[in-house]
């Protein structure tokens, strides 16, 4: 008797674990048919018109605020209020090293944002710059937003001369990937963090 339970309790881990798998792929399949979908409309609807990129103003709160706590989303980090108006306060401070752009639309309205860190480095009297965050509001993904964004920072860092551009990116972020591509591939090296 308690040999068939045993059977009968490893049966059903099993039908449900495949359950599981199947409704995994299946989610998954839908989920890529949609993001596909949506990437042909938004490349048919092509880059977006009249886009400008410049350093982001006080009159940019409110819409970088709502961008930034999406972008925290994203990453799954809960930004507590206080770091936000720091990370504010810096991009608004001249003197700071931390930079913030945007890029706006034909109508001025703040699509995306790029925050930089400019620092020295010991192996060129050049200093560098570290993209830290890149986004770009979800209507205007695959239109070239993040795109200019970089290609402004890279022009920057040319005219301003900069030693280097660089970021990283999580592994699975393949979205990101396939822009970051198009710059140049990833260089292979590995990131260690020892948060405090």
């Amino acid at each position: 008797m308690s040999a068939t339970i045993v059977i009968l309790l490893v049966l059903a881990v099993v039908a449900s674990t495949v359950t599981l798998i199947v409704r995994g792929v299946s989610v998954g399949k839908k989920v890529e048919a949609e993001t596909r979908e949506l990437r042909q409309v938004r490349r048919s609807e092509g880059p977006v018109p009249e886009l400008t990129v410049r350093a982001l103003a006080a009159v940019d709160r409110p819409v970088w605020e709502r961008h930034w706590a999406v972008y925290c989303d994203f990453y799954g980090e809960e930004v507590p209020a206080i770091t936000t108006e720091t990370t504010w306060s810096r991009i608004m401070d001249a003197a700071s090293p931390l930079k913030g752009w945007g890029a706006y639309d034909g109508s001025g309205n703040l699509i995306g944002f790029a925050h930089t860190v400019l620092h020295p480095h010991t192996w060129s009297p050049k200093t560098l710059c570290y993209l830290e965050d890149l986004f770009v509001a979800q209507p205007f993904r695959g239109r070239d937003v993040g795109h200019a964004l970089i290609t402004f920072l890279w022009r920057k860092a040319e005219q301003e001369g900069w030693g280097r551009l660089y970021w990283h990116t999580e592994t699975t972020n393949t979205a990101a990937r396939r822009l970051y591509d198009r710059f140049r591939p990833a260089d292979g090296y590995v990131r260690y963090t020892l948060t405090l």
